[in-house]
């Protein structure tokens, strides 16, 4: 086999080319079990890991103090095991409600995976009256120590008399209150224990729990499912829905809706509803990327090798990502599409090109020979700007676009490797096609009529790819943005749907802004909530906040306690049971009915002899629904609480979010500000320069690329234009069909330029190869054209995707891709025939028969 000679670089590429063409035509059966065992072991990295993540919140950025605290929120407070059962109801039916909430309840709280229930706002039960009883000693020994002297004051034997004489005094059958009074607090200690929760700041009782009109009524869950992630999620959502549709067919009487969101339902179903939406688009993916292949080429056994290496690189990019990141983002799973749409750019051009040296007669090895040498270079500069384009991501300070930007470059990387290794493998067998190839007819009389007269056809292209210019940089027509997080989650699965109508039904406002501390020990745990709690009840009184809801009430301080004790070791208790026992028999009290009082008296007795603080963990049974309230605020972690401000109107702008925010840190400087709506003002400047800060640093990159590779400054003006444009095109039409811009799709942008160069670089390989040069073109047009088709496909199939992260990914893309093939095919096109229209005119060369050596050496002046 003869090739044409060569000198300098140019010769050792084109041994390197006949080593590989040599492997590829004469070494099968090797590449056959290379890839079998590349696969196998692929294939066991993934069932061994599945290290899989559906946390949407490693979509963000970790710089911002407000996406860290959200990312503590959730994984240290036990609220992330809490199940939220709302009960809907049709008009006239609101007892009915309650009858069904009740016993769903108390049937749901036998359940072994339940931990505790919560359906009844503690003070409002008698349970959780008595369980309050056990910690008034903490909370006594915790006041203020003038306080608590006052509140050892009702212990003396004449406050003791006075009060019980005056309660049988005042005591009547009508009077609750004197009632409630006798029998929960006759020594006056209850109520001195509960002052810190009667403040502004103080911690919430409980939300309500029901709508208005009762007609739609809630009930928390805490589950003991051991781990958040989504097999564990999955599992214990089945069970829920097992119980639920248990409880439905079993009830006789009217029945609710009965609707179930939280973390435990969001991670189970987004995972859920992403397995699916990957199965969708890579089926969908591979089903319209084989049904263009064989239109255009009408060959099945090319196609089963294309689908088969698509998938061989999708699993080693897939097993190389479980061994290179903790956990894998299952957002960024959904690279396949991305993978399918530009690695099968290399097979159709591979394809292309062989069809095309065997109609020209040439043996199986040339035609393999031809194809790396001329499709080879391609390939290698759309895998380097493609993988920059993406690996650019990993400095975006967060971890799922790293991961996604990872998962395509590795993808493409081995897609063009597969593709050159193993694609000829199937192509022994296929006959050169003896049918009209319509496509290529087509493409032939399109760059005829190009080199013929380009100038209408450029001047039309140009003046609509302007007109997307100006409307891109127009400011009159403002580019959306929605860096919401919660935008990222699926719409249509039931728990986002339950969360709605949780929303709606309560009319509850926008989610507060959540204040997180983490102290060192706990003197400086309750001197932190202190300072925060004056400050925030000020700017409350003043009218700067709407409500404020802080732990400060549990802040056990150990200087007061340790101070409190020694008050407390003053006491007689045994006196002051006697004179408590005299008092209620001398006024006519049955002993029995104030079993409450000697039980507190035993407990302040004991905290005598105690030392240290009291240990939350064992002041309340495990069941108990005051757990609620303790979960609310304290974090798993020791030290670490969350405190809640409601502003008095939602957040509208930044300006808004950093008077909040100085609020907050000039009362504790160390503490973390958070919660969604406050996190969304520092995401939309974020993406917003993200959005500038990716597309040009990939862009100059890029260019920098091209002109290395081109080295002729028309060619490189005519790519770097058509990119560009390209890129001011999709501006212009997100604009015109008001389509958002979300945390995700910015990735579209860098995505578009790595896809412009793909197709941009097939000029440069076409001027540099043998043979006639409009007949090279032509060749060339056809699979860039299927190529174009397939990615344009391999988007838009993620448009139905049920998460809007993903949908709005492919929505951006696809566009991207559109505006990509108008560039290339009448844009590029008729100015490279313009260009070379220029050079014949000036006398050199013919561009029906030049050489690919002669042509090289003209096109590199």
């Amino acid at each position: 086999m003869k090739f044409p000679s060569r000198s300098g670089l140019s010769v050792y590429v084109a041994r390197v080319t006949t080593v590989f063409a040599r492997i590829i035509a004469h070494r099968t059966k090797t590449l056959i079990f290379a890839a079998l065992a590349i696969a196998a072991l692929s294939i066991f990295i993934i069932t061994k890991r599945q290290n899989f993540d559906s946390e949407v919140l490693d979509l963000l950025p970790s710089k911002f103090e407000s996406v860290v605290g959200l990312k503590e929120f959730n994984s240290e407070f036990a609220q992330a095991r809490q199940l939220v059962f709302g009960f809907l109801g049709e008009n006239g039916h609101p007892d009915d409600v309650e009858a069904f909430r009740t016993h769903f309840m108390e049937e749901l709280g036998k359940q072994p995976w339940v931990l505790r229930t919560f359906d009844r706002i503690p003070l409002e039960t008698q349970e959780g009256l008595d369980e309050i009883q056990g910690i008034v000693p903490a909370l006594l020994l915790n006041l203020p120590p003038d306080e608590f002297k006052d509140a050892m004051a009702q212990l003396q034997p004449g406050a003791i008399r006075e009060r019980l004489t005056k309660i049988r005094d005042t005591i009547t059958g009508d009077s609750i209150r004197t009632q409630l009074e006798a029998t929960l607090d006759p020594l006056g200690l209850f109520a001195r224990a509960m002052k810190p929760f009667g403040s502004s700041s103080s911690m919430d009782q409980g939300s309500a729990l029901a709508s208005e009109n009762g007609l739609f009524q809630i009930a928390l869950v805490i589950t003991n499912q051991p781990r958040l992630d989504p097999r564990s999620s999955q599992a214990m959502m089945e069970m829920v829905s097992q119980f639920t549709n248990r409880m439905l067919s079993e009830w006789t009487s009217y029945k609710p809706k009965v609707y179930v969101t939280g973390r435990t339902a969001f991670v189970a179903q987004i995972s859920h509803s992403m397995e699916g939406d990957l199965a969708l688009s890579a089926i969908l993916s591979i089903g319209i990327v084989s049904g263009l292949f064989y239109i255009a080429f009408r060959r099945f056994l090319p196609l089963i090798g294309i689908v088969l290496i698509l998938c061989l690189s999708a699993l080693v990019a897939l097993a190389l990502g479980m061994l290179i990141f903790h956990a894998l983002n299952v957002v960024a799973i959904g690279f396949f599409s991305i993978l399918a749409g530009v690695g099968v750019d290399f097979s159709l051009l591979l394809f292309g090109r062989y069809q095309q040296a065997s109609r020209t007669g040439q043996s199986h090895e040339e035609a393999v020979f031809v194809s790396v040498r001329d499709i080879g270079a391609a390939i290698f500069y759309v895998v380097l700007t493609t993988a920059i384009g993406f690996l650019v991501l990993k400095v975006s300070q967060s971890s799922g676009f790293a991961q996604l930007g990872t998962l395509v470059a590795l993808g493409v990387g081995f897609a063009g490797l597969f593709m050159v290794l193993f694609l000829f493998m199937f192509f022994r067998r296929v006959k050169p096609p003896k049918t009209t190839d319509f496509i290529l007819i087509g493409t032939t009389r399109f760059v005829d009529s190009m080199f013929r007269e380009p100038r209408p056809v450029l001047a039309v292209s140009l003046s609509v790819l302007i007109i997307g210019a100006l409307i891109a940089v127009a400011p009159f027509i403002p580019l959306k943005f929605d860096t919401n997080p919660v935008s990222l989650q699926p719409k249509k699965i039931p728990a986002s749907i339950a969360l709605q109508v949780l929303s709606d039904q309560m009319k509850q406002e926008s989610d507060p802004v959540t204040i997180l501390v983490n102290a060192k020990n706990q003197e400086e745990f309750h001197d932190r909530w202190e300072k925060l709690s004056q400050r925030l009840e000020e700017a409350q009184k003043a009218g700067e906040l709407k409500s404020v809801s802080l732990p400060v009430a549990l802040a056990l301080s150990p200087a007061r306690i340790k101070e409190n004790r020694e008050t407390l070791r003053k006491a007689d208790f045994s006196k002051i049971k006697v004179v408590v026992r005299e008092s209620l028999e001398r006024n006519g009290f049955e002993l029995d009915s104030f079993k409450n009082v000697f039980e507190l008296l035993d407990r302040l007795q004991a905290e005598q002899s105690q030392t240290g603080l009291p240990d939350w963990s064992k002041m309340f049974p495990p069941k108990s629904s005051w757990w609620f309230l303790i979960d609310r605020y304290f974090a798993d972690k020791p030290g670490v609480a969350a405190g809640y401000v409601q502003p008095n109107h939602p957040i509208h702008s930044q300006s808004e979010q950093r008077k909040i925010g100085e609020l907050i840190h000039n009362a504790d400087p160390h503490a973390m500000v958070t919660g969604w709506s406050y996190t969304l003002w520092d995401l939309i400047p974020w993406a917003e320069g993200e959005l500038v800060e990716f597309t040009t640093i990939v862009g100059l990159l890029i260019l920098t690329l091209l002109w290395v590779v081109y080295r002729r400054f028309s060619l490189w003006l005519v790519h770097a234009s058509a990119l560009t444009l390209s890129m001011l095109g999709l501006v212009a039409s997100l604009k015109l069909f008001h389509v958002s811009i979300n945390l995700l799709n910015t990735l579209a942008f860098p995505l578009v330029l790595a896809i412009g160069v793909d197709y941009g670089i097939q000029f440069l390989v076409v001027s540099r190869r043998e043979g006639d040069l409009k007949e090279n073109l032509a060749n060339v047009l056809k699979p860039l054209s299927i190529c174009g088709l397939t990615t344009f496909s391999g988007f838009a199939v993620l448009i139905p995707a049920q998460n809007p992260a993903l949908s709005g990914l492919g929505m951006v893309c696809a566009i991207g891709v559109f505006w990509c093939l108008l560039t290339t095919f009448f844009y590029m096109v008729p100015a490279f025939a313009f260009l070379q229209r220029r050079r014949v005119l000036s006398g050199i060369g013919d561009p029906t028969t030049e050489t690919v050596v002669r042509q090289s050496k003209e096109w590199q002046r």
